[in-house]
């Protein structure tokens, strides 16, 4: 009884290892393993990560460059438009500061003989001049660019009124016959003034303006005399107040320019 166990345990103990052998050592291959290697579950994750940002990337990302650009554009805007308000104010300032003020109120008789001043010109813009009708060359040149002046303002700006006026500074030979003939070769729009020595002289000091006659001049017997002037126009806002002045070396382009400038500045 013994004898049979032992002999059935030897055989069970032989299949096994002969069942190991035929595995381990049989030419027919084994089925392949469904368990993905490690490196490649690795490198799948990561693309698969790489996916998730990159789309993450996509649309917030571009959301939010979309907005930034906006918001940069905006501020540089904003500062391009104060920096130019800020050179504005700057050059406005710096016209007035230590520099005499000019301009300001004048009584005078105009050719109708009429007495006017300066607040009669209220809500329209002036250019002034001071000279007279004896004047060689300078004056006649100076009223001529004046007219020109008038001209293009009408045609460029018909919202805006410029009165050209002139002030005789030669009282003793300028009557207002003597003016109103002489403006005629000018243009029809000029208004001519005249008044007393103490009145025109009040004038001109008020637009820091130099003229002088020579001694002679004083002599009723004597006609034949130059007057010595400043060479400048002036022109002036409709609240009254001097805005700028132009020099001999101008033209009447660049006068023209100069004044829709600041017709511009002003929002006029």
């Amino acid at each position: 009884m013994l004898r049979n166990c032992q002999l059935i345990q030897s055989v069970t103990k032989r299949t096994r290892l002969t069942q190991f052998a035929a595995a381990a050592y049989s030419t027919t291959p084994l089925p392949p393993s469904k368990k993905t290697p490690p490196f490649v579950a690795k490198l799948t994750t990561q693309r698969k990560l790489e996916s998730e940002d990159f789309s993450r990337f996509g649309w917030k990302s571009a959301a939010a460059f979309i907005a930034s650009s906006g918001i940069l554009y905006a501020y540089f805007e904003y500062e391009k438009a104060k920096i130019a308000k800020f050179k504005a104010e700057a050059a406005q300032k710096e016209q007035g500061v230590g520099k005499p003020q000019i301009g300001g109120p004048f009584s005078l008789v105009n050719t109708e003989g009429v007495p006017v001043s300066d607040a009669d010109f209220r809500g329209k813009f002036m250019l002034l001049y001071f000279g007279y009708t004896f004047c060689p060359d300078v004056c006649p040149e100076e009223l001529d660019k004046m007219a020109k002046v008038v001209d293009n303002l009408k045609n460029l700006r018909k919202d805006q009124t410029i009165v050209p006026i002139f002030i005789s500074c030669d009282p003793k030979r300028d009557s207002i016959e003597n003016i109103k003939e002489y403006l005629k070769d000018f243009h029809p729009d000029f208004i001519g003034m005249t008044g007393t020595h103490a009145q025109i002289k009040r004038a001109a000091k008020a637009y820091r303006l130099y003229f002088s006659a020579p001694p002679l001049a004083l002599d009723d017997d004597d006609s034949d005399y130059l007057v010595d002037h400043s060479i400048f126009f002036y022109l002036v806002d409709p609240d009254g107040k001097y805005i700028a002045h132009f020099g001999k070396q101008e033209t009447s382009d660049s006068v023209t320019v100069k004044i829709l400038d600041f017709l511009k500045l002003k929002g006029m």
